[in-house]
């Protein structure tokens, strides 16, 4: 643990630099940047006509929250490729954590003396679903959470109207209140409205980390996710006071259109403040997002809390002076007294909200304290004069002029900044600082050296490999394969440049390339404040986001392991690629079809054929074997069969190998009749895996993949269910029949009338307009 502080020339001190670690600053960094702290530069001018079109990058920056949405009510919104995910939130474990990690933080005896507020319908777990995913990880960490939650909502609150005028205010609505539901389903409420518990954690960063693939495929039995709460026992005022901050924000957002929810969400956001106030002490992280002290948030969610009630008990929490004339409320962990001078060389961020904090205590206090302490820190960053002329202190820029306050998140930093930027020229009237927003924004979109934009899929030449489990859509737990993404992370900032303006594009490059939930939160209300001021008559894409090419979700392979004049052995692979979500898949099971037509031809029969199992990978690493079913009969007079390989109740992603041999018994002159050159599965083989398409593939019953030999009938028609020759209501009646049972086997070439590799309604509707076309 470590502390920094700066000092100004006068001895006071202007920053005090907290304790980062995992995805904060270093002590190597701080020292690096104390080193350039005083280089000045010049004022930026901005081009009247923007290059980049701050609609569409706006409209694009919310779908990151789509991808970063975590458990139930996923699957079927805005990103095909996410579903529901970590549902086993909603029964986390009533109990203390144990050594495998299960339960909570909670004590035994705190758990009996509050169960009944705890497990109000005591079925012994607690409903803590919902949130957003860390970043590229699983975890729901409790600063950055609610630090997304209220920058998010602050960038809303000051410019709307932007999100209406792109026609994403639903959509922004839906993200924050997935949010808020969270922050009110975490909280504990007695019979009076009093915190007896806050969850501000769910997961654990050391067990989530160690598996690489997305979120749908995360078992429980492996990734644990242990909930972390402040208590009385275990104070997190830092953690309860950024939720309060949250709520307050949303509080103001809904007030007018939904006020039973916004009600709730302020009264909440009271509750939480109380809790904080009575029970001050900082909250776990596992070593990643660890705050050092809480007056930062507690000032957050005090002004906001003002801003929503009127309360000036609230502002007086923040700015409170003793008879000494120091300060005694929440700024004296910053300043001594008003006298004193304050210049805060950071930024807005996860754990160190005073930037927010300045920006929405100047306007109300209106002192020209606040209005300086808001200023400086913008002029600071931008290089613009400071008021006072004789004051030098600027931030160093790189080459090209981007300004990098950490290597680690430079873009989320800068964006933060040009957060506050728009929304001091919203109330101070002065665009000057805005202007310099603009260029900073117009190099993260891709007026840098480098040719490159940080925001992912906003153009041809955004980054393209961020550090994302989701979107990569590994199987192998590798962060290099697949070697490209298969799905597109639209919107993600990722991490940006260094002090040399340089950016490495690659998956593993969690420096570069980390995307997170607060590197978007204050590029959403940045984008936003930008758009108002240079992007009004630009528009956002229409159909968007676009569907993903089709994919094969469902297929085998095979390849020859030894063949003689008595027997074939095989090798088969059967995939589970279901990409859109990934999931995992039941009722799997494939057919590999043979010829024994000159073995018939000698006398003999199916019987004289010997179906041997000699390796089953799902019985070895799923502990349940494949069943290996037939011969059956396909075309018999035509000597055609086929064995059935099927994994049902055992439900896996990715593949699953099993090998088998047909073995052909010798005839009475003890002579063998087995020619595999008639055999439709086995045409083709080779020693190598390659994909087979003519071993058919069944999921639930549904042919997916695969063509089968002529079963001796004339070609069936699309739409002939029973293979009649006909196509009438007899196949409605069958089509209705299967929908409300859907245990039967079908043919999805016949039955699939729409093509969408499923059996449901819509094929209905296709087969009445066949009928009524043929009538």
């Amino acid at each position: 643990m470590f502390q920094v502080q700066i000092y100004s020339s006068k001895g006071v001190i202007i920053l005090t630099l907290k304790k980062y670690l995992q995805k904060t600053i270093s002590f190597a960094t701080t020292v690096a940047i104390t080193a350039t702290l005083f280089t000045g530069t010049g004022v930026y001018a901005a081009s009247s006509t923007p290059p980049f079109n701050y609609a569409e990058a706006l409209q694009k920056s919310l779908y990151f929250y789509d991808a970063e949405k975590c458990g139930p009510g996923i699957t079927g919104g805005k990103l095909e490729w996410r579903g529901d995910c970590h549902v086993e939130d909603s029964q986390v474990p009533l109990i203390p954590k144990n050594k495998d990690s299960v339960g909570t933080n909670l004590s035994q005896a705190f758990i009996d003396k509050n169960r009944a507020v705890l497990d109000p319908d005591g079925d012994g777990t607690l409903d803590l679903h919902g949130g957003f995913h860390d970043a590229g990880d699983h975890v729901k960490f409790g600063l950055p959470q609610s630090y997304t939650i209220s920058t998010l909502g602050w960038g809303f609150y000051e410019f709307r109207d932007s999100f209406k005028q792109i026609n994403e205010e639903e959509h922004m609505i839906d993200i924050l209140k997935w949010g808020n539901d969270y922050l009110l389903r975490s909280t504990f409420l007695d019979k009076n409205g009093e915190v007896v518990a806050f969850c501000y954690q769910v997961g654990e960063g050391n067990i989530d980390h160690n598996w690489w693939q997305p979120p749908e495929l995360n078992q429980k039995e492996k990734v644990q996710r242990p909930a972390y709460f402040a208590t009385s026992e275990n104070p997190a005022s830092d953690q309860c006071s950024g939720a309060a901050a949250a709520l307050a924000v949303n509080y103001l957002n809904f007030k007018d259109t939904e006020p039973a929810y916004a009600k709730k969400c302020l009264d909440t956001a009271k509750a939480l403040y109380k809790f904080a106030v009575k029970y001050r002490g900082c909250g776990y992280s596992g070593g990643f997002y660890n705050s050092s002290y809480d007056d930062d948030e507690m000032s957050w969610a005090a002004v906001w809390l003002n801003i929503a009630t009127g309360d000036q008990a609230y502002i007086n929490d923040i700015t409170a002076v003793g008879s000494d004339r120091r300060y005694t409320g929440y700024l004296k962990k910053i300043i001594n007294a008003p006298e004193d001078n304050w210049q805060n060389i950071w930024v807005h961020s996860w754990d160190t909200v005073w930037g927010g904090v300045f920006a929405k205590l100047a306007p109300i206090t209106n002192t020209q304290r606040d209005w300086y302490f808001f200023r400086w820190n913008l002029e600071y960053w931008s290089g613009i004069q400071h008021e006072n002329p004789s004051d030098g202190t600027f931030m160093a820029g790189t080459p090209a002029g981007f300004k990098v306050i950490n290597t680690w998140g430079s873009a989320r930093y800068n964006a933060a900044a040009q957060l506050c930027a728009v929304v001091y020229t919203k109330y101070a009237g002065k665009q000057d600082v805005s202007d310099w927003a603009k260029t900073q924004m117009d190099y993260i979109l891709g007026d840098n050296p480098m040719g490159r934009s940080y925001e992912v899929g906003y153009s041809d030449i955004s980054a393209k490999h961020p550090h994302h489990r989701a979107a990569h859509g590994s199987k192998t737990l590798s962060m290099l394969d697949p070697k490209e993404h298969r799905h597109t992370l639209w919107g993600a900032l990722v991490g940006g440049p260094d002090a040399t303006d340089k950016h490495v594009d690659e998956t593993t490059d969690f420096v570069y390339n980390e995307v997170a939930i607060d590197y978007n939160a204050g590029f959403v209300g940045a984008l936003a404040g930008l758009y108002k001021y240079y992007g009004q008559g630009q528009k956002p894409l229409a159909d968007f986001p676009p569907k993903e090419p089709d994919s094969v979700d469902f297929y085998a392979e095979s390849k020859l392991e030894q063949e003689n004049a008595e027997r074939t052995q095989i090798t088969v692979n059967i995939h589970n690629e279901t990409s859109r979500p990934p999931q995992f898949v039941d009722g799997l099971k494939l057919r590999y079809f043979f010829n024994i037509s000159e073995m018939l031809s000698a006398g003999q029969t199916i019987k004289n054929v010997d179906v041997q199992v000699m390796y089953d990978e799902a019985g070895v690493i799923d502990g349940k074997a494949a069943a290996i079913k037939g011969p059956f009969a396909w075309n018999e007079a035509n000597g055609d069969y086929y064995i059935e390989i099927d994994w049902s109740g055992n439900s896996f992603y990715g593949d699953r190998e099993f090998q088998f041999a047909l073995v052909a018994a010798q005839d009475s002159n003890w002579k063998t009749h087995w020619d595999t050159t008639n055999d439709w599965s086995r045409k083709d083989i080779t020693k190598t895996y390659a994909v087979n398409e003519r071993i058919s593939v069944f999921k639930g019953g549904v042919k997916m993949f695969g063509q089968e030999p002529s079963s001796g009938g004339t070609e069936i028609k699309p739409g002939d269910l029973n293979k009649d020759g006909n196509v009438d209501a007899l196949d409605y009646a069958l089509l209705k029949r299967y929908l409300l049972d859907p245990t039967t086997e079908v043919d999805l070439s016949v039955w699939d009338l729409n093509k969408d590799s499923e059996i449901n309604s819509l094929d209905l509707i296709a087969l009445m307009r066949l009928l009524l076309a043929n009538s």
